[in-house]
């Protein structure tokens, strides 16, 4: 089936399926622990590669609703949460920077940032040590994922969040 025959994309654009099932024909799965904050066992997940930070659906957990605060893949861990506040973070560090004149002008810089695709740019100041610290906090900072740094339309550089 054609990908421009899909209605609507929520997943890989790719994958004809859900992500889940996709990922597991290409990744060994290995099941684990899902934990509170506290540490309590609250359930077992199949697998950390199906989850995402500040995912809700498809957690499994009675007495939910549950999101997804961390991914502790040393530990093959993952935590949960029922206060959606816990996903908000002020602070943040990146690794793998890139900055389109080579360096930064100065630091501390301020900047607008986008921490995923689809989210709106927001103040903050980017300081020695690749910390990126946020005016407002901001919702489900995923490390992997990318930060983006702007002033006004011109793209400074970014890196990968830690």
């Amino acid at each position: 089936m054609p990908v421009s025959s899909f209605i609507d994309s929520q997943e890989v654009c790719f994958v004809h399926t859900n992500l889940t099932d996709f990922l597991k024909k290409y990744i060994k799965q290995r099941p684990g622990n899902i934990i509170d904050g506290q540490g309590n066992i609250m359930g077992r997940h199949n697998g950390l590669a199906s989850y995402t930070v500040g995912q809700r659906k498809g957690i499994d957990l009675p007495g939910g609703p549950f999101w997804v605060v961390k991914k502790d893949i040393k530990n093959n861990l993952l935590v949960v949460t029922k206060n959606e506040k816990d996903l908000l973070e002020k602070e943040l560090f990146f690794q793998d920077e890139n900055w389109i004149s080579g360096k930064p002008s100065r630091l501390p810089m301020e900047v607008k940032a986008k921490i995923r695709y689809r989210s709106q740019s927001v103040s903050a100041t980017v300081k020695k040590g690749n910390t990126v610290i946020f005016k407002k906090p901001q919702r489900a900072v995923t490390p992997g994922q990318s930060i983006v740094f702007y002033k006004g339309l011109e793209l400074l550089g970014g890196g990968v969040i830690k």
